[in-house]
């Protein structure tokens, strides 16, 4: 699995319809209408951490494989 960098998973995101909705601390907040959940984003330097970048790709519906 290719490491996902803070723009690589907003450009994720943005391209299966999240829209940014607000800034909570360290993280970026995603929403989607008709999902019941938001779609936190944290902006550090560096890459994602492995679990995180998993945690982001299971709510965007990309598997793995895809990267």
């Amino acid at each position: 699995m290719k490491p996902w960098s803070f723009a690589d998973a907003v450009r994720a995101a943005r391209e299966r319809g999240w829209r940014f909705d607000r800034v909570s601390g360290s993280h970026y907040i995603f929403v989607k209408f008709g999902e019941p959940r938001d779609l936190p984003i944290p902006c550090h330097r560096g890459d994602l951490k492995p679990g995180t970048q998993r945690s982001i790709m299971r709510v965007l519906g990309i598997s793995p494989r895809e990267l």
